[in-house]
């Protein structure tokens, strides 16, 4: 099954929730994911979740979704959870996991913030993945009850290694993965070795491409049309056969500090070997003058990702 994201829709934003059934059904795909459910229904109300679910049903397409950022330690990333909660973040992610059911989704997924949380002197980093264990923990009776699988995105502020550390304290039955491959090097990881090192994790994944090359002395990540990237994805998605597949597109062009000594220092869980893997490609991406693709029309990229998806199913 391939799944789509409605923000990877084009003309998204001016849809209601069924046009966005409709385009996908349209586009030949199985199952839509709402990026933030609180974007589409903040009240949450169940009666408008399950008229939601019953025209996905009826149009033959599954449905997840996600609940946007949880991050105890930063509130003003979290606002919509807070409404929802009616001043408590927790309480407004319990909520949401309660609320999945009605809407027919199985999972939610979140992120832990913004790729410059992660070195904010004014919030350490140590404490925000302290609150999100908490919260979490908090948060064991609603996702047992609802029986919505609770899910911690791979994304640019965080290492697969932290991710690994807050399911081992929390429990594998409380949190598991929703993985992002196009994101992990910007924490100096292989996509390959990061899915590898996670797999057992992952339910689902998220499908995008991308590349690396110079910026100056920095790293930078460009998105391209899938298969086109450096992202061996034959590799990748045999590690996790499993894993339901989103289509995501991405906007952000990061730039890593590669050759900075304080920089490199501050991602103590990076390895040599991902390092190499990283910067070989990069130094083979500059030589080869590679061209930089269309960055702003993200839309650009559906048609071949859903063509690749169906030949590589």
């Amino acid at each position: 099954m391939i799944g789509v994201f409605n923000n990877s829709l084009p003309g998204y934003e001016g849809l209601t929730p069924i046009q966005i059934l409709d385009k996908a059904a349209e586009l030949g795909l199985g199952a839509v994911l709402f990026g933030n459910i609180l974007a589409v229904v903040p009240d949450l109300d169940h009666g408008k979740l399950a008229e939601i679910g019953a025209a996905a049903k009826a149009r033959g397409l599954k449905l997840n979704a996600g609940v946007g950022t949880f991050n105890p330690a930063r509130p003003e990333r979290c606002k919509s959870l807070i409404e929802a909660g009616g001043g408590d973040m927790v309480k407004g992610l319990e909520r949401v996991l309660r609320a999945m059911p009605a809407l027919g989704a199985e999972t939610a997924f979140f992120v832990v913030g913004m790729i410059e949380d992660r070195d904010d002197p004014n919030v350490p980093w140590a404490a925000q993945l302290r609150g999100v264990i908490d919260g979490v923990k908090a948060l064991a009776p609603a996702i047992r009850e609802s029986g919505t699988r609770l899910l911690i995105k791979t994304h640019e502020e965080i290492s697969s290694f932290e991710i690994l550390r807050i399911i081992e304290a929390v429990g594998e039955d409380l949190l598991a993965i929703a993985h992002d491959p196009v994101n992990v090097p910007c924490r100096v990881e292989d996509p390959v070795e990061c899915t590898r090192r996670i797999a057992k994790h992952v339910v689902q994944v998220h499908i995008d491409d991308c590349y690396t090359t110079f910026d100056g002395d920095d790293m930078r990540r460009y998105l391209t049309a899938l298969g086109t990237g450096d992202i061996d994805w034959p590799a990748l998605l045999a590690l996790v056969p499993h894993a339901t597949r989103w289509i995501e597109f991405h906007r952000g062009q990061f730039a890593m500090p590669m050759f900075d000594k304080a920089w490199l220092a501050a991602q103590a869980d990076a390895t040599l070997d991902e390092y190499r893997s990283l910067m070989a490609a990069t130094v083979r991406n500059a030589r080869a003058e590679r061209p930089i693709p269309d960055q702003k029309d993200v839309f650009l990229r559906l048609a071949p990702s859903i063509e690749w998806l169906k030949a590589h199913a």
